[in-house]
């Protein structure tokens, strides 16, 4: 990432100098007539013990806890069928199930497991969905948030969230602190952190490797999940606290960075451009004035933040104030797309849509030849991909 390039205006807000951030909504959804039926029956046991065959049982939370199925009781229900040719479909549709996932748990060598399984569409009579995860036994609860995340994407059109983790604070003996990580429906609760001082906004980064979080009110850390490393961004010397909750940082979408609003003092405050491996730090306003609540746009290539820079203020640290909404672009080629007139930006766009066509045909030589060998990656397989390619591209 290069230095800051270039700053623009983009309007005008009104805001008192105390800074508060904007409330999540949650969308609680219930009731069973806008939920969807789905019957979920016991896996088959080949070989594996039956506490690691009931993978179903993992489905089937997932799904009801999403709020958008409705999971039938299958307890007076025959044996599971092993395919949508065996399936009773008469007999599921009096029970008024719209889809039926059956499935078998294989157990392998050294400690491993094959889960197998289907989605069927009771009224379209068929299978829509299937596939087979390969893992330790270890994991079998893992292999069952990613069955439910495909159902879930396959029936909802949206990806699922089952198969992710949660970050959460412990409080224990009235005095310590844990920072803790688990499945997102609570179980597998491993510690990445154990302090004398309280743990304060947990956020991962985007992909899922790193946790950025406030230990003692006045200290920004990064902690590694999986080696445990930590990284100090920001110590008591550079923050100060008033209420918990008061720092607000946000990290860039490739993991690298993070935003930072930063207030040493009470009478201004500045937006920090900081490396998650504790390298780099930048300060990206200067201005002596209130910069804040900044936010990651345009794929990482540029940040919109509020300021009072250029308002109207009070001259004491409190009392209403006049914001203005900035960008700045943090690339050369993100401030010139920018710039562009309206007819070579659709110039651009129709470059760019011709270079995803030819990439999607590259594509489609790929999976077209790994799917008819067995053996893959090969030389023979990578002589008939570059052979397809060039068929293709001469069309």
């Amino acid at each position: 990432m290069t230095k800051l390039l270039y700053i623009i205006f983009t309007g005008i807000f009104f805001f008192s100098s105390s800074i508060s951030h904007a409330l999540e909504v949650i969308e609680i959804l219930g009731g069973k007539a806008n939920q969807i039926p789905i019957a979920v029956m016991p896996f088959k046991s080949f070989g594996a013990p039956k506490n690691i065959a009931k993978v179903n049982t993992v489905i089937k939370s997932d799904l009801s806890r999403s709020g958008l199925f409705y999971a039938l009781d299958t307890r007076g229900v025959s044996a599971s069928p092993n395919s949508d040719k065996e399936v009773n479909f008469s007999q599921w549709k009096s029970l008024e199930a719209q889809f039926l996932i059956i499935g078998r748990v294989d157990f392998l060598k050294k400690e491993k497991v094959k889960v197998s399984w289907s989605l069927i569409d009771i009224y379209k009579q068929q299978t829509i969905l299937s596939g087979e995860y390969v893992g330790k036994k270890t994991q079998i609860r893992a292999i069952g948030h990613k069955v439910s995340d495909k159902v879930y994407e396959r029936l909802t059109g949206s990806k699922g969230v089952f198969h992710t983790k949660i970050a959460f604070v412990e409080k224990y003996n009235n005095e310590k602190y844990k920072l803790n990580i688990a499945d997102y429906d609570g179980y597998n609760i491993t510690t990445l952190l154990d302090s004398k001082m309280p743990i304060i906004s947990p956020r991962w980064s985007p992909d899922g490797k790193k946790i950025a979080f406030i230990e003692g009110r006045r200290t920004l850390k990064i902690k590694d999940i999986d080696s445990k490393k930590e990284v100090i961004l920001l110590t008591p010397k550079d923050l100060f606290h008033m209420r918990d909750g008061d720092k607000y940082f946000t990290w860039s979408p490739d993991s690298k960075w993070l935003l930072v609003d930063w207030s040493k003092t009470l009478s201004n405050s500045e937006v920090l451009l900081m490396g998650a491996d504790g390298s780099k730090r930048i300060n990206l306003n200067e201005s002596g004035y209130y910069d804040y609540s900044p936010k990651w746009v345009n794929e990482g290539k540029q940040m919109l933040w509020f300021s009072n820079r250029n308002g109207l203020k009070s001259y004491a640290t409190s009392g209403r104030s006049q914001c203005d909404v900035y960008s700045m672009f943090f690339t050369q080629d993100a401030w010139d797309e920018f710039n562009l007139s309206d007819e070579d930006y659709k110039l651009m766009q129709a470059i760019k849509e011709e270079e995803k066509k030819k990439k999607a045909k590259r594509d489609a030589c790929y999976h077209k030849v790994k799917a008819s060998y067995k053996v893959f990656p090969s030389a023979y397989a990578s002589g008939a991909i570059a052979k397809c390619r060039k068929k293709r591209a001469g069309k």
